[in-house]
């Protein structure tokens, strides 16, 4: 029950900044939408990567859906909180030629990935490193005025992730059993995976301006 805790922690952290700021909900609840259906990768981590205690099949589980929908917008709108209130959203007119363009760009890292896990027979967490690092940098190519938020996000939710994640297994240091250490680099620090912290920096900066990113929206200076 121990991954059913966390995800609901993570929900829990989700929902209270949903309610806090009515200005983000509807970034937050886009956001997660969009990247939710990202649990069904889930299948490919179990149990080369971890094989986490689940309520049902630890292939894909109801934790997984709801660890990734909390990920998802919480990670969109950190980059927002942090800056309080000093930026705004703005219609995107012309940055880049072709609604199709953001949908192609994921779709490659996407492609990336399972190329590398299927070609190179790596972990599969170690493909994903593969496509994030492309999508970002593809990401910044195309929308280079995101480029700011992309670096801030990725530092951010690494850092809350960190912290999230060394607070659970200070209480819970059995956690850390779930994953398949033996297929890993073997670091770990402060009861977190080394593979789970960089993950989290990845995934902070691919996803936090996936909103702005796939609606073309600008983020302006505003008060």
């Amino acid at each position: 029950m121990h991954y059913l805790l966390g995800s609901l922690l993570l929900l829990v952290i989700w929902l209270l900044i949903f309610i806090s700021q009515k200005k983000l909900r509807k970034e937050m609840l886009i956001a997660s939408l969009i990247i939710t259906p990202a649990a069904l990768s889930e299948l490919f981590f179990v149990p080369g990567y971890w094989l986490p205690d689940t309520i049902g099949n630890p292939k894909l589980s109801i934790e997984d859906f709801i660890f990734t929908f909390a990920v998802g917008g919480i990670v969109a709108v950190l980059y927002e909180l942090f800056m309080k209130g000093k930026i705004k959203h703005q219609r995107l007119c012309s940055c880049f030629k072709g609604e199709l363009l953001p949908g192609l760009v994921l779709g490659v890292g996407i492609l990336a990935i399972f190329l590398a896990y299927s070609i190179f027979k790596i972990n599969f967490m170690y493909a994903v490193y593969i496509g994030i690092i492309i999508n970002i940098a593809l990401m910044t190519i195309t929308r280079p005025d995101l480029l700011g938020k992309i670096l801030y996000s990725g530092l951010l939710f690494g850092l809350f992730y960190f912290l999230f994640f060394s607070a659970f297994a200070f209480f819970i240091p059995d956690f850390i059993m779930h994953w398949n250490i033996n297929n890993l680099s073997g670091l770990i620090l402060r009861g977190v995976p080394l593979e789970e912290i960089v993950w989290a920096f990845g995934v902070g900066a691919l996803l936090g301006p996936i909103y702005e990113y796939l609606l073309g929206i600008k983020l302006t200076e505003g008060r």
